[in-house]
């Protein structure tokens, strides 16, 4: 790129330094040459009206000529003048041997016979020159002809000192111009951390590409709090268009205050902000030239996304425990089963298989029969097998009746509502002589109901208060408490409500979940 600046601007210097003198030298030769016409015709017709020259004439009086041509030919600055009658005989001239001497008039026809004032290029004794005639008149009669003239190759002389001075000049100027040049071509490369136009093109293409990519919403902004970047995570979070660009981000974010803001972001951090009714996690990177901020880069997330993917990852994690749970009790079941048979005891075995039969057959057809969800299905299969496991006896309320769930309940709400509260309360019954916990479900009515009770140990009165807070529980290890936390959003968000009753029996947790969808006004 400094090759390519440094050559175009050399080369646009250098055409403007040659059409500038190209241009001098036509306009000052014709000036030249035109001054040098006029300036001679204005002293031919001085010369002409002289009364002292026209009796010289009249008299052939020579001598009287010669300190009137030196004056005139000293204030004209010509290269000559020269004097003639009717016949062309010189009576005056610079080079005294050639006065007396007579000399073809043809180029003096019209100023002899018309009168006529007139200049042309013609060749003279001292080369061609610029000549300057006009008639000399005694008593209304022409008499002779004056001529003034100025050699072609002093004029030529003369424009071209003048080039000379102006492509000194020019020269100076087209030296500057490879300077400034070159220090354009520097200052442009460091403006662009050294980078040619085709990497820039090819870095500008990766950032769109990388920006559309990104899930996160990115937002930048310079010193001035003006938007230079909005990608498109970002408009389709906050819900805008491309046209916020070069606006104030105080226009997408109304309650952030810029300036504190930047004044703060010294080092990277992060906060939560409320949005056009939605909580967004932000964090600030400044952006900095030198020392100083001289902008900031947000990139945000929304905060229900977050918990929407922790809490899927949570459940796939209970899912594949559950799964584990399930397949380690069968491998129990299958080792016994297999002792029983090396020990040669069929009857046993058979005995133990048709009763791991009819307790599989009975508990499915129980749940197909009257859990018709198939993803509820899928949860309670899994909690089977992990209560299997634990010793616990989980059993399905003979009175419970489930259809087909509306569509707008997922699978991932399902699993963190029923899941959870199973679950928890698996570990409540664990340090139980009797391990009991029940499910119970019904669709009649306007609302879902679910149950899950325990006999465990009870809540505690004094951090019942605490039940839903986010990261409180009353187990002791800090990756827990957020269970009944996202139970209770899950619920909220599809408009229904949780109860709970708990004594030194147990815990009965109840779920009511409207059969219609909840509407965002």
């Amino acid at each position: 790129m400094q090759r390519k600046i440094l050559i175009v601007v050399v080369s646009l210097v250098f055409l403007m330094v040659f059409l500038m003198l190209s241009l001098f030298v036509y306009t000052e030769y014709k000036r030249v040459f035109q001054y040098a016409a006029e300036r001679g015709l204005q002293t031919t017709k001085i010369l002409s009206q002289m009364d002292s020259i026209q009796w010289a004439i009249s008299q052939g009086n020579t001598e009287r000529l010669k300190p009137l041509i030196d004056y005139h030919m000293t204030q004209s600055e010509s290269a000559f003048i020269v004097i003639k009658d009717r016949e062309g005989k010189i009576l005056s001239h610079p080079d005294e041997g050639e006065i007396g001497k007579i000399y073809s008039i043809e180029d003096e026809t019209k100023a002899l016979v018309f009168g006529g004032n007139y200049n042309l290029i013609a060749d003279s004794i001292l080369g061609p020159a610029v000549v300057s005639i006009s008639p000399i008149y005694v008593d209304r009669q022409i008499v002779g002809t004056a001529r003034v003239g100025y050699l072609v190759k002093d004029l030529r002389h003369t424009v071209m000192e003048r080039t000379k001075r102006l492509a000194l000049i020019s020269l100076t100027i087209f030296v500057i111009g490879i300077g400034l040049s070159i220090w354009l071509a520097r200052s442009i490369r460091k403006d662009t951390f050294g980078m040619e136009p085709q990497e820039m093109a090819n870095f500008y293409k990766e950032r769109h590409a990388v920006l559309a990519s990104i899930s996160e919403g990115l937002i930048a902004t310079d010193g001035e709090g003006k938007i230079t970047i909005i990608n498109t995570a970002a408009r389709k979070i906050l819900n805008v268009s491309n046209d916020y660009k070069g606006r104030s981000i105080e226009s997408v974010f109304p309650t952030l205050q810029y300036s504190k803001l930047l004044h703060a972001a010294s080092q990277p951090f992060s906060f939560e902000l409320n949005v056009h009714k939605k909580t967004l996690i932000m964090t600030i990177v400044p952006l900095r030239k030198d020392v100083a901020v001289s902008g900031i880069v947000i990139t945000f997330r929304d905060k229900t996304e977050m918990n929407e993917l922790v809490n899927t990852l949570f459940e796939v994690k209970k899912y594949s425990d559950d799964l584990r749970a399930q397949t380690h009790e069968f491998m129990n079941k299958l080792y016994v089963i297999s002792g029983l048979l090396q020990l040669r005891k069929y009857n046993e075995a058979i005995k133990m298989i048709q009763e791991e039969i009819d307790v599989t057959q009975h508990t499915n057809a129980f749940i197909f029969e009257h859990i018709k969800d198939t993803n509820v299905q899928a949860i309670l299969f899994g909690k089977i097998g992990k209560a299997s496991e634990n010793k616990i006896t989980f059993t399905i309320d003979e009175n419970s009746s489930l259809g087909q769930l509306p569509s707008f309940i997922s699978t991932g709400v399902l699993t963190i509502i029923i899941g959870n509260l199973i679950d928890n309360a698996f570990e409540e019954v664990i340090d139980q002589e009797k391990r009991l916990v029940n499910f119970f479900a019904l669709d009649i009515g306007e609302d879902i109901i679910f149950e899950v009770s325990d006999n465990g140990r009870g809540i505690d009165p004094t951090v019942a208060h605490q039940l839903f807070t986010q990261g409180f529980s009353t187990k002791d290890k800090s990756d827990r408490g957020y269970g009944l936390s996202n139970v209770r959003s899950a619920i909220q968000d599809l408009g229904g409500d949780i109860q709970w009753k708990s004594d030194d029996t147990g815990t009965i947790f109840t779920v009511f979940i409207p059969k219609t969808e909840k509407v965002e006004r």
